[in-house]
């Protein structure tokens, strides 16, 4: 039997009544309101249509909703091209209909956090537009350079070789005003140049905006872009026979992304929130995307001394676990960020987003509910995309239904290798007309064929489901001592075997978590592994396959577990 045994003391240095933040231990919901209830029949989800699925947010046990952009937009990039960062797009509602989302969580007790996206605007935003007529002092808000000459065609050519994330050149020339402009996304996101002191004091401003209107935090979008080599030298190839031409994969991104003065940028930002923390007496979170360069990404935490991020997110059960994931694979994600985290930081754990397929598209439909049972009963801060609650996979999206502009640039030949559609697809609410996601006749993606049998009403209404297996780790995430301050102790138990408890001296309850990655039922003695359980635990929630089912009792020296799933156990 292949053991190793680590423990972690989380959280019992600041369980001090009083210390602890509620972002601390927050059950995340990441809202793409395109994609959650449409109201208007439009076939786009609104804030009223968030509005009136609270309960079922509530239902869930879901605390703190994350909410991408609803700023004013042309949607080039589906709002995260921002004209107006002051207002709401009318696609999404109105500035009533956000005040009263706001009203109608807290009421709820949930808080908001709003995605800032502070990299770059739209190219109709008014800064912009001013800034390409020179009008001080927008005249250097973004990032403009010369051509270096006409080529045999006649066409600018651009200032170096560097290229948008979104695939081509990262610059654009701009006819009015006779320069290139840089964007490291699509042509129509010019990249704000944070050099200029005030680029950053008009961000600033919009942090303070949104928080007097009762945002309880932000997520930073896509930090390691925010600031540029000065020297604007080209990027070195990777030579990836692979990847294809003009794509981004097609450079070593040294200039462009993960820049030292990025820090700097993210600490005004956190300047800004520390200050109206202690204006207000409020707790605000400030959380961010993560850098592609793990060492990077723990950066973003600052130190105790030097704080920036409250967290950057975790991506290490989206990037790190193979489609044959071995239990040293799920151990080595979850040591990656505990064991590198700075000293006195706060862990956070993802299994999917707006970027990434999901959850079950990667890993199946059994093991996806296994890696929420792994998200939601680990210490720290747990994120849910939309719809994993209910096991939502990925949508199959044609060419001709392909509106993601990833996916449109990569062509027909390959968008479906850079195309976001098939992880954004509606809610599925019911098995009516569109899962009930709209009353309209059309969605702006297609639903997916399966929420005829696949849908929170259908899930809802069964004893054992995706659903009720949520509702199940989100209660015990708020109510159980040993979730909430209890020690982490892990272990291999097999070569496809995990196991982890979380424990609490004098608890009614202790938790062992279970989980069989391989793709064959396991039959473990686990007390071999963890001497300290008792012989005989209860089960608490299961795997849909799994023969056992809740309340059962388990003989933890002898414990099944069905291929790729998972057994949540009591023990005293």
């Amino acid at each position: 039997m292949w053991l190793r045994l680590f423990a972690l003391l989380f959280l019992a240095a600041v369980a001090v009544e009083g210390q602890v933040k509620w972002w601390e231990s927050a059950t995340l919901y990441q809202v793409y309101p395109r994609s959650l209830k449409d109201t208007n029949g439009d076939g786009v989800g609104d804030i009223r249509g968030i509005i009136q699925v609270i309960p079922h947010l509530v239902e869930a046990g879901i605390d703190t909703v994350w909410l991408s952009p609803i700023y004013k937009s042309p949607m080039k990039d589906f709002g995260y091209d921002i004209s107006d960062f002051y207002s709401v797009d009318p696609i999404f509602g109105t500035w009533d209909d956000f005040l009263a989302l706001v009203r109608f969580l807290r009421d709820a007790g949930l808080r908001l956090v709003m995605d800032m996206v502070p990299n770059h605007t739209s190219d109709e935003h008014d800064w912009f537009l001013r800034s390409v007529n020179r009008e001080d002092p927008f005249t250097d808000y973004y990032i403009w350079k010369d051509s270096l000459g006409v080529d045999a065609n006649g066409t600018q050519i651009p200032p170096n070789n560097w290229l948008s994330a979104f695939a081509g050149s990262a610059w654009q020339w701009n006819e009015q005003r006779q320069q290139f402009y840089l964007h490291q996304f699509t042509a129509g996101q010019p990249d704000l140049d944070y050099r200029n002191p005030l680029v950053l004091q008009e961000m600033k401003n919009v942090l303070r905006f949104w928080l007097d209107n009762g945002v309880d935090g932000f997520r930073i979008d896509a930090p390691p872009h925010i600031i540029e080599h000065a020297d604007f030298a080209d990027e070195p190839p990777t030579n990836d026979p692979e990847c294809p031409e003009q794509q981004f994969c097609q450079l070593q991104h040294i200039y462009t992304m993960n820049q030292p003065e990025t820090l700097d940028v993210l600490r005004e930002f956190r300047k800004t929130i520390d200050e109206y923390q202690i204006e207000t007496g409020r707790v605000i979170v400030l959380m961010s995307e993560p850098s592609n360069l793990h060492n990077f990404t723990m950066s973003y935490y600052g130190t105790e001394a030097d704080p920036i991020m409250d967290f950057p997110f975790n991506f290490n059960f989206i990037y790190d676990l193979p489609a044959e994931t071995l239990a040293i694979d799920i151990q080595n994600a979850i040591e990656k960020w505990i064991l590198d985290m700075p000293a006195g930081k706060t862990p956070n754990w993802v299994t999917g987003n707006h970027d990434q397929k999901r959850t079950r598209a990667r890993q199946g439909a059994e093991f996806a509910i296994a890696l929420n049972m792994i998200n939601l009963l680990l210490p720290g801060v747990s994120v849910t995309y939309y719809g994993e609650e209910i096991n939502m996979d990925n949508t199959f999206i044609t060419w001709e239904q392909t509106q993601d502009p990833q996916g449109c640039n990569a062509g027909p030949d390959n968008y479906f290798l850079y195309s976001r559609d098939p992880e954004r697809t509606p809610f599925q609410w019911n098995d009516q007309l569109n899962a009930g996601f709209t009353s309209g006749v059309s969605t702006w993606l297609p639903v997916n064929e399966n929420y005829l049998e696949l849908n929170l009403e259908a899930q809802r209404a069964e004893v054992r489901s995706e659903f009720k297996i949520y509702q199940a780790l989100t209660e015990a995430r708020k109510t159980a001592p040993a979730i909430i301050l209890g020690n982490l102790n892990y272990v291999i138990v097999e070569e496809y075997v995990f196991a982890f408890t979380r424990e609490i001296t004098g608890a009614a309850d202790n938790y062992l978590v279970v989980i069989n990655s391989g793709y064959a039922d396991a039959r473990v003695n686990i007390r071999a592994a963890l001497p300290q359980l008792p012989e005989i635990g209860f089960a608490y929630v299961t795997s849909l396959d799994s023969l056992i089912t809740a309340n059962d009792p388990v003989v933890l020296s002898d414990c099944q577990i069905v291929a790729r799933g998972g057994l949540v156990i009591l023990w005293k």
